[in-house]
């Protein structure tokens, strides 16, 4: 597409990592604005893209280096209006690309200010200059644009008066010439240098918003983390605390119970002893009197048994979800061992019940073995087996005979309760006396 100022060329180069990794005319680039064309491999990316004006000749008269966000399907930004052309035709000098000095668009260097932060500056380094790698693409001609051939035009020095060798001379015309060449060409080098140094300073100011920000950003999310962290801990010596009441009021609840079976079990041997030296006058009330006390202590021995089972269920409940809770929080790996020794140092403990072994304390770093395989734990803890501890439990909750006839029956018979799971012997302690004796 031609220049409508210069009658030239009007071209776009996408720079990625000091080479142009795509090319076009601008009539492609502006069908690629309207939506005509993606581009995946910038998907999600703010590509660095340079516009640029080239003469017929094959000279670059302009460039613009300006910035351009493509979505996730590689769209480009439908609200991009940076002017470029504007831009390529107001702007200030820059180097010397071969048709003396450019006019130069960038970020350092911007004519209409508020587009100053939709441009970037150029490299200017030795071996990587940006300016430079333009214009060897630009005579590679990968476009396919036509240029015209620049003929040569050999100058004639003007010839030196004669002069007599009685007037001084203080210096030839020539002379004046090559100085004015050298002027010419110290002030662009000049101008050079300048535009070098105010890029750099802009890429420096520009590297140091960055980093500013993202100093700002890490340690906002620090905070956060560290906030979130001092809530979860402070939860949890919260649900510590109200779980030690509980427990408390649970070891009440317990020991009245203790203490009632206790006198009801006196009751009922007092009464069977009575019933020994009873006359058949007085058996009928004693036998009366010694089942309802019977029944009493059954009662409150089923009803100790159902505040066993609901608070055990209720407490690896409580576990499940403060593990999940921490999970969440903080993580696996070093973060969660972090915060497993800060709950070490704030001595923030676990208790579970379970039978056989009563209340178990268990340290911040104990309750992840817990939580892994709680039967297991508490076996480890009775000094048994799993396997045994659980047969040990089935056992203890349902005190009866467990063999088997060959008829596939269950024998069933009320059989005397091991408390301790250590005592417990499979096949013999869970055996009644008769099918004890028969094995």
């Amino acid at each position: 597409m031609g220049n409508r100022e210069t009658g030239g060329y009007e071209a776009v180069f996408f720079m990625e990592d000091s080479q142009v990794s795509r090319q076009m005319l601008f009539a492609e680039f502006e069908a690629l604005l309207s939506g005509l064309g993606v581009l995946p491999d910038y998907a999600d990316e703010e590509a660095k893209v340079v516009y640029a004006v080239i003469s017929r000749t094959g000279v670059i008269c302009s460039l613009v280096f300006f910035k351009l966000y493509f979505d996730e399907d590689g769209r480009a930004d439908a609200g991009w209006n940076v002017p470029v052309e504007r831009l390529a035709e107001v702007s200030g000098p820059g180097p010397d690309l071969g048709g003396g000095p450019i006019k130069l668009a960038c970020r350092g260097q911007c004519s209409i200010n508020w587009h100053q932060n939709e441009l970037w500056d150029p490299d200017m380094t030795p071996g990587s200059n940006d300016f430079s790698l333009l214009r060897k693409v630009v005579d590679k001609n990968r476009l396919r644009l036509v240029f015209e051939k620049v003929v040569e035009e050999v100058p004639t020095l003007p010839v030196a008066p004669q002069v007599s060798s009685e007037v001084p001379v203080l210096g030839s015309r020539h002379d004046l010439v090559i100085d004015s060449g050298k002027r010419i060409k110290l002030a662009r080098l000049l101008k050079e240098q300048r535009l070098r140094i105010r890029t750099l300073e802009s890429n420096k100011e520009s590297s140091s918003d960055s980093a500013d920000r993202e100093h700002r950003i890490e340690i906002h999310a620090y905070k956060n983390t560290l906030q979130e962290q001092r809530q979860t801990i402070e939860k949890l010596k919260l649900l510590n605390e109200k779980f030690k009441e509980r427990v408390s009021s649970r070891d009440d609840q317990f020991v009245g119970l203790q203490d009632k079976i206790l006198d009801q079990t006196l009751l009922v041997t007092g009464l069977e002893e009575k019933l020994k030296n009873a006359s058949e006058s007085d058996r009928g009330t004693l036998e009366k009197q010694k089942l309802e006390a019977q029944v009493v202590l059954l009662t409150e021995q089923l009803e100790r048994k159902d505040i066993d089972l609901a608070y055990r269920d209720e407490r690896e409940e409580q576990l499940r979800g403060e593990l999940e809770e921490l999970s969440e929080s903080i993580g696996n790996g070093s973060e969660g061992s972090s915060m497993f020794d800060k709950l070490k140092a704030l001595e923030v403990v676990y208790v579970a019940y379970h039978s056989g072994v009563g209340h178990i304390t268990m340290s911040a770093v104990e309750i992840g073995d817990y939580a892994e395989n709680p039967m297991g734990f508490v076996a480890k803890k009775c000094f048994v087996t799993e396997t045994v501890y659980l047969s040990w439990l089935a056992h203890f909750e349902n005190p009866v005979c467990t063999h088997v006839s060959s008829k596939g029956q269950t024998c069933l018979q009320p059989v005397e309760k091991v408390s301790t799971p250590s005592e417990f012997e499979q096949g013999m302690s869970d055996l009644c006396e008769k099918h004890l004796n028969d094995d």
